[in-house]
């Protein structure tokens, strides 16, 4: 099997980061990315861009197998770093694949239904090269023609001020942060030497009754997702932070990425439209469209949460620590069979998921089965991921002013 070594490389091999590496590893995927999204914007070049194609998924998966981001860092509280790794690569290949089969060029446009610009060759070099750029780093294709169908949630901050956006979103990231670490806390708290460790545990605890266990089980898992949410959402109030007063863009150029999920009705309200929206192109073009044109709707259905647990299956097998498809992508396939199951019920009864109960029956189905998601990720110790430097955790603060050291984790 040394072949199969050659091209999947154990994780014990992979490189630290170095200058050297960055050139070699990471530099090239960055390059064939960019060079794709350049392609899809210029009319005849998609023979060109399936030439490249190969090369463009070939540079993303060797960085994903062969460079390590932590190693040089000596501490394995920060694995997550490897995690994001491989969910960017999976992203950026994925993406690339969708531009490369464009029959048309992309463009930017005010809304999606506009008709496409004058012809691409009035575009100066300079044009093409930003626009590039924005087309790479925009996952939800806002601007652009290819997010007709995006749902994008009602913005509560000043857009009239880009100082008073800027101050309003710092204001929000702040509190983001200290909810995040008060929940990240919370969950560590059920077992610091053990689902709170980078060694990793299971969050089912067999030394309990059936009915503790689970009940402890299904709690972890709610405060998990809580604290996944948030830390979402401090991620992209930094992005925002930097394309405001970096790159000088317009506050409406970033809308809020959640709306509110705690609200949803349904599970289709959840995942469709108040949870964010930032692959939805990419499970869209990869899973809905190739599974509907075989099984129809469900198709479209079980196709984007398909993709949806590959990704999530990539992020957890860049650690480094193995892998779990079902217990991950399972979880994915199993909130399509949720949306499935509305549908029918709608079909047969005549009425739609909604109201409270809907709320209860979709944060029920959310949870219930993330019990298996979220224990995956506890066995292999993102739990005990760590976020501040030592002695800057928040909630540490708060204990040492306290007087309550004994409980610092």
């Amino acid at each position: 099997m040394n072949w199969l070594t050659d091209i999947v490389p154990p994780p014990d091999t992979r490189v630290p980061l170095t200058f050297q590496s960055f050139t070699q590893l990471f530099l090239p995927s960055l390059l064939c990315y960019y060079a794709t999204a350049v392609l899809v914007l210029i009319p005849g070049t998609f023979f060109a861009r399936l030439a490249f194609l190969p090369v463009t998924l070939w540079t993303a998966f060797r960085t994903s197998t062969r460079l390590d981001l932590v190693v040089h860092l000596e501490d394995e509280r920060l694995i997550y770093f490897n995690h994001g790794l491989a969910l960017s690569m999976f992203t950026l290949a994925m993406r690339s694949v969708i531009w490369t089969f464009k029959l048309e060029p992309l463009y930017r446009t005010s809304h999606p239904d506009k008709e496409p610009p004058p012809k691409a060759e009035s575009y100066t070099v300079s044009q093409v090269a930003v626009d590039a750029f924005d087309l790479a780093a925009n996952l939800r294709g806002l601007g652009w023609n290819w997010s007709k169908g995006l749902v994008i949630p009602k913005e509560t901050r000043p857009t009239h001020s880009r100082t008073a956006f800027v101050l309003s979103t710092l204001r929000q990231t702040l509190i983001c942060i200290l909810i995040f670490d008060a929940l990240h806390f919370s969950v560590q708290c059920f077992g610091p030497s053990t689902i709170g460790s980078p060694q990793g545990h299971t969050i089912f605890d067999d030394n309990l009754p059936p009915f503790h266990r689970y009940t402890r089980s299904t709690l972890i898992t709610l405060l998990s997702g809580l604290t996944i949410c948030f830390g979402i959402q401090i991620g992209y109030n930094f992005l925002t932070l930097g394309g405001l007063l970096l790159f000088h863009n317009h506050p409406l150029q970033w809308p809020p990425i959640f709306d509110t999920p705690w609200f949803a009705t349904s599970l289709a309200d959840f995942w469709a439209r108040r949870w964010h929206q930032a692959f939805r192109d990419l499970f869209v073009s990869c899973g809905s469209k190739p599974l509907a044109r075989v099984f129809g709707r469900m198709g479209t259905v079980m196709g984007a949460f398909l993709v949806s647990g590959l990704l999530h299956v990539a992020g957890l097998w860049g650690m480094g620590r193995g892998t779990e498809f079902w217990s991950v992508a399972g979880y994915f396939l199993m909130m399509g069979v949720g949306i499935i199951v509305e549908r029918l019920w709608w079909q047969v009864t005549g009425r739609k998921v909604g109201g409270m109960k809907g709320n209860v029956w979709a944060f029920g189905w959310v949870v219930v089965w993330g019990n298996f998601v979220v224990d995956a990720w506890a066995r292999k110790g993102l739990m005990g991921s760590v976020f501040f430097k030592e002695g800057g955790r928040p909630v540490n603060v708060v204990l040492r002013l306290l007087g309550l050291e004994e409980y610092v984790i």
